[in-house]
């Protein structure tokens, strides 16, 4: 496999570059994919003339972009045509072209997985099309069920005012494009691919959630307008330097398990953002910083990983606002290390797509790299590497260790809030349970009667009190009877969730506790006062045997008061008391 670029000069110069190319790889496969600057696309009716006069057997296809990648270095105000010729016969291409907007994105979708299903030899495919106000988060939904195995990777078509609505997309059969997408499958027995991608930014403060988002318009976080944020951390104004400004802050949140960048483009009056993609409700988010040194760290790792691949021709998928990031004189720092590796091309996008694994994925602020070669592989080139990694490996920049900083002490005080909030939550339990038998103590259950009385709800009470439990602490002690009440509270649980209610249950003193149960009637109650009644009697302790209890059950009877309830339900236990204790008597 051999990658030839060039760097359009002017039609003549085109013409002659296309013969040489031709007569060199004559009977092989090729592709040219062309990026260019929106203001030259008029220029692209010639060269589609010398394709078709000097190339006809070559497929041809590309997009409108922001600037170029020509050989791992940065080039504006240019159209670059990156020609990749197959050597080996068993390599394939086809070449798709739709009309792409909301109306026909699904079928799009599934005309693209049809085809699939008729090309099993498929390993990859690039994407090139044009999105403008678009939601794209149902689109890679839906393509992420094509077969695992296959790699997907491409870019949004863009211009030099990274505005989205005057873009284009372009192949062979149906021409210019201002809607549309172009698939390029790629696939051969000796054909392989690697993907990658990178982007760098560090996390930087706390997550928060995404609490209200329509498509690419961020309306809150934290459940305050998104603008907050950036003004309350990083005194950001709302004026005409927002996008520069919050260019190195993007927010990062997850989605499929990988997390994606997402750029502030503007600022409305309301608070609310217009961020460069969808962004998720309800999905976590966090401000990211970018910071040079760190981000060529990130660089060198995938372009190490993509040495041992050793490819023989690179691609690259680089957003505009790294450009805008780096500035056009330092944008070449992070190409140069996969130039090392291969003859690298590509262009900047509005956009970035990557599939890792199962799932597809629009990135912003990301750089996707796509290695590709045939055959076995050669020698790693991963030596070449060594000179970026003694530059950018010796110090840690200043930002990088203020916000190493600023993660730390975050995750320190998120420790000490969550212990914080522990000790609260077992001081607030034991202010409202008794320590022996670990349900409610008579205040909080006597303080929930009266809430449900107030509220005029239905429910029941149970009072339960153990029989002739003096002569247990009489007779064994007061460690057993202990513990024959705090068997008792556990049996009480264990009866009321195999029965299915979730009641309140409090000690009301000494040996008696009672029981609320909502939304329930006299017989509910009466069949759960009877499973603990039963369960209890048929317990025997170790020290002291088996012991017995009353019952009593009522039902609230509206407009009455909780001390009503609670009397009545009282006089029903001391009937079954006065029966000959161990039973259960309704009033």
């Amino acid at each position: 496999m051999k990658q030839i670029q060039i760097l359009y000069q002017n039609i003549d110069d085109f013409r002659s570059r296309i013969r040489e190319i031709r007569k060199q790889y004559a009977g092989k496969t090729g592709m040219m994919q062309f990026f260019y600057e929106k203001s030259r696309e008029k220029e692209l009716d010639g060269i589609i003339a010398v394709m078709e006069e000097e190339y006809p057997e070559c497929r041809y296809f590309g997009a409108s972009s922001n600037a170029n990648i020509a050989e791992g270095t940065f080039s504006e105000n240019s159209i670059l045509a990156v020609c990749t010729v197959f050597e080996d016969p068993g390599t394939r291409i086809k070449v798709l072209q739709y009309e792409f907007t909301d109306d026909t994105e699904e079928q799009v979708c599934d005309e693209l997985l049809h085809e699939l299903s008729r090309c099993p030899w498929v390993k990859g495919i690039e994407m090139l099309l044009t999105i403008r106000d678009m939601s794209l988060t149902n689109f890679c939904d839906r393509l992420s069920n094509m077969d695992v195995r296959i790699r997907v990777f491409g870019g949004c078509a863009l211009n030099p005012e990274i505005d989205t609505a005057n873009v284009s997309v372009f192949a062979d059969e149906e021409g210019i494009m201002s809607h549309g997408v172009v698939f390029v499958l790629l696939g051969g027995p000796e054909f392989h691919i690697e993907t990658v991608y990178v982007h760098g930014w560090r996390p930087l403060g706390r997550q928060v959630y995404v609490t209200r988002a329509e498509g690419n318009r961020l309306y809150e976080l934290g459940g305050k307008p998104a603008y907050e944020t950036y003004y309350r951390y990083l005194q950001i104004e709302n004026d005409e330097n927002f996008y520069a400004n919050t260019l190195e802050f993007p927010i990062a949140s997850m989605r499929n398990g990988v997390n994606i960048l997402r750029v502030p483009s503007k600022c409305l009056p309301d608070g609310s953002i217009i961020m460069s993609s969808d962004m998720i409700t309800g999905s976590k988010a966090q401000l990211s910083y970018g910071d040079p040194q760190s981000i060529m760290k990130n660089i060198l790792d995938e372009a190490s990983k993509l040495a041992d691949f050793v490819p023989e021709g690179i691609l690259l998928f680089n957003c505009a606002s790294r450009r805008s990031f780096w500035g056009s004189e330092d944008a070449d720092k992070e190409l140069r290390p996969f130039q090392a590796l291969a003859c690298t091309g590509g262009f900047y996008t509005g956009g970035e797509f990557h599939r890792m694994e199962k799932s597809l994925n629009q990135h912003n602020v990301t750089l996707v790299i796509v290695g590709m070669r045939e055959g076995k592989p050669g020698k790693s080139k991963k030596d070449q590497l060594s000179v970026f990694d003694r530059y950018f490996h010796r110090q840690v920049s200043m930002v990088r260790r203020l916000a190493t900083f600023i993660d730390a002490s975050t995750r320190e005080l998120d420790e000490s809030n969550r212990k914080l909030e522990t000790m609260n939550a077992l001081l607030k339990r034991k202010a409202i349970t008794d320590e022996l038998t670990d349900v409610y103590n008579r205040r909080e259950i006597q303080s929930r009667i009266i809430r449900e009385t107030e509220s005029g709800g239905s429910f029941s009470l149970i009072m339960l009190d153990l029989d002739f439990f003096k002569n247990v602490n009489d007779t064994y002690g007061h460690e057993e009877g202990d513990r024959v009440l705090s068997q008792f509270a556990k049996i009480m649980k264990r009866a009321a969730e195999q029965a299915g209610f979730l009641p309140a249950i409090g000690r009301w003193g000494g040996e008696e506790f009672m029981i609320l149960l909502t939304a329930s009637d006299a017989g509910d109650a009466y069949d759960l006062a009877e499973k603990i009644r039963i369960s209890f009697s048929e317990t025997v302790f170790p020290v002291s045997g088996a012991h017995t209890v009353s019952c009593g059950v009522t039902v609230f009877r509206h407009g009455e008061s909780a001390d009503s309830a609670c009397s009545r339900v009282d006089k029903a236990l001391y009937s079954s008391k006065n029966k000959g204790r161990n039973r259960t008597t309704i009033i």
